[in-house]
């Protein structure tokens, strides 16, 4: 609407540079003149908003068939309707009421100045400001992915060495397998040299007539040899093992020369029988002394036997000791060889997505390098524009500085008229604007006392001040962007904390919050008392009469004046509006904020459950209440 204002001047500019080119310099303008030009003033601004009507017109057209096609051409519609009701509430033209001519040329001069000042800061802020601030942005990244990609580098080579030992370890496990191994053949040949003693003895047992008991005890023997073959077959794979084996090994080797030691005291002790059998008449003590004999040969032999049969449990209890720790390695090695394919794997799809994500950053970069290029195109005529407009300006001024004074006040008068009843009809077009929602939908202008018309969001009798639900809007925005408004009424964005201001002044106003959870809970908080105060006072928030299921967390800031991240107005040692990376009504920070970061998370505080409700969505309303006069 402010573009439009701005043509209109600028053609008044042009028509009245024509009539005064028109006559000479030194002559003045006579009333019929000035009546005439003024008249070709207003059809010319006529037909210029007709023109416009029409292009608006047909672009609405346009817009309607390409909306059956492509939803996301309901902004550009919205917008369209927005830009119809601006033209026309141009009709009637805008301002206070003039005082006299003077102040009519120089506030014409300072709007055109102000519109050149403004085309120069748009173009500082798009060729500067944003192209830094995306430029950094984007180094920040490329920086935080270079880590990424080094991290995992090391990860790989972390992985490659426990690898390595890994490998020794189990070298060294072979090794001592093997020793193990060679140990236990040892011990077999020793076992079978006890066996061969015993076979003698039993052979020197058969002379003396004991061949059963000597022969079951060799076969008793030979069985647990036969035994320990079989238990030393089973276990082979024994490691850890090999100190225990050489201490078995020699109380085995000391068991054998004892045994060594008996079985020669009993030859000599059977030869000195022999001798008595033969010098010896008395048959009975002969028989007497083979029986003592005999029993104390038997004893020995059970004693030898038990002893062995306690060496071969003890080496079947090693033997399965050895087994389980060799089962145990191999189950280690497979775990660790798993949980290493594990690791690759993982590592391999952090590449792949770093890869794709830096495509996707590639990509970005060069689409903001043809938005740049497309800005600095844009710029550029907009400065050749407003160069123009500059000159036909100093132009305007210049002839209007050779007008005479009779000549200045009759046309200022016939222009002032002229005005004045532009602005009639603007006034008027603005007091017949609704000034609430009531039995309204959609897009709606508001006229709200004697500012501009406000373009509002209507749902159910209710103006939409604020929603949040995909956060594709980012709201850590400065103190001068919280005051204007931001984002698209038709999706996510924030009405303008002075036009909320403008809304609830007249403390005739009530809030209504809906919020869903992310479970899809459904809650809400009504306040009967809503009002946010001037910028003097920081748009002091102050709400009361509570109601609802979400309990009463918003009251937590009532009082309490609006903070950004540029302005730290709450009462906390932090500052809560950088933290929490959006505007809001802090105080030590928050029990409800609508406003954050929607990645971090929106809140509201369940005083009764002592918890925090994670918000999904979440819509703030107003409406005026029904006992108030003013509509």
């Amino acid at each position: 609407m402010e573009c439009l204002k701005w043509m209109v001047f600028l053609l008044l500019a042009s028509a009245f540079e024509n009539v005064y080119s028109s006559a000479p310099s030194s002559s003045s303008l006579s009333s019929e003149e000035l009546a005439s030009a003024v008249k070709l003033l207003s059809e010319q601004v006529n037909a210029l908003l007709d023109h416009r009507q029409e292009d608006y017109n047909s672009l609405d057209s346009s817009l309607k068939k390409a909306i059956e096609e492509n939803t996301e051409l309901m902004v550009l519609r919205n917008e369209v309707k927005q830009l119809r009701k601006e033209v026309t509430g141009l009709r009637g033209g805008s301002g206070n009421e003039a005082k006299n001519e003077r102040l009519r040329i120089k506030w014409l001069g300072s709007a055109v100045t102000e519109l050149k000042s403004e085309l120069a800061e748009v173009l500082r802020t798009q060729n500067a400001s944003e192209e830094l601030a995306q430029r950094a942005l984007i180094k920040s990244e490329l920086s935080l992915l270079r880590g990424d990609i080094a991290q995992v580098g090391r990860g790989i080579r972390d992985l490659g060495g426990r690898l390595t030992r890994i490998e020794a370890s189990l070298g060294s496990v072979r090794d001592d397998i093997t020793a193990v191994k060679e140990r236990a053949g040892q011990l077999t040949r020793s076992c079978a040299d006890v066996a061969s003693q015993l076979s003698t003895v039993q052979i020197e047992m058969k002379s003396l007539k004991w061949e059963p008991t000597i022969d079951h005890k060799h076969h008793q023997l030979a069985r647990n040899e036969i035994h320990y073959q079989d238990k030393h077959d089973h276990h082979r794979s024994m490691r850890h093992s090999f100190s225990r084996s050489q201490t078995i090994s020699r109380r085995i080797e000391d068991r054998l020369t004892k045994l060594e030691h008996k079985i020669a005291l009993v030859s000599r002790k059977r030869a000195m029988v022999e001798k008595r059998v033969v010098y010896e008449p008395n048959p009975e003590s002969a028989d007497q002394l083979l029986d003592s004999l005999k029993s104390e040969l038997s004893a020995r032999l059970e004693n030898i036997t038990s002893t062995i049969k306690t060496f071969e449990t003890k080496l079947e209890e090693l033997s399965a000791e050895n087994l389980q720790a060799v089962e145990t390695l191999e189950d280690k090695q497979e775990s660790l060889q798993s949980e290493m394919k594990r690791a690759l794997s993982h590592i391999d799809l952090n590449a792949a997505r770093k890869n794709a994500e830096l495509s996707l950053t590639r990509e970005e970069l060069s689409n903001l390098r043809k938005t740049v290029q497309a800005l600095s195109v844009s710029a550029s005529k907009l400065q050749e524009k407003s160069d123009l407009q500059q000159e036909i300006s100093s132009k305007l001024t210049k002839q209007l500085s050779e007008l005479n004074l009779t000549s200045s006040v009759a046309k200022a008068i016939n222009v002032t008229h002229e005005l004045e009843h532009v602005e009639d009809q603007y006034r008027l077009m603005v007091d017949a604007l609704p000034g609430n929602c009531h039995a309204r939908d959609g897009l709606t202008l508001l006229g709200v006392g004697q500012g501009a018309p406000l373009l509002v969001s209507c749902h159910e009798g209710w103006i939409v001040v604020t929603r949040r639900v995909d956060g594709v809007v980012d709201f850590d925005r400065s103190w001068s962007e919280y005051a204007a408004g931001f984002g698209s009424p038709v999706s996510e964005f924030w009405v303008g904390n002075e036009a909320l201001h403008r809304l609830t002044r007249d403390n005739c106003t009530r809030l209504k919050i809906d919020l869903t959870d992310i479970y899809g809970g459904k809650w809400y908080a009504n306040y009967e008392y809503f009002n946010v105060q001037s910028e003097e006072t920081g748009y002091q928030l102050h709400v009361g009469g509570y109601s609802g299921n979400a309990t009463d967390a918003f009251s937590y800031q009532n009082g309490m004046a609006f903070s950004a991240k540029d302005r730290d107005m709450d009462i906390s040692t932090a500052d809560c509006a950088a933290n929490y990376h959006g505007g809001w009504w802090f105080s030590h920070c928050q029990h409800a904020n609508l406003n954050a970061r929607y990645s971090l998370g929106l809140t509201w505080y369940q005083s009764d459950t002592n918890e925090w409700m994670a918000v999904a969505a979440a819509t703030m309303s107003i409406q005026r209440k029904e006992e108030c006069s003013h509509n």
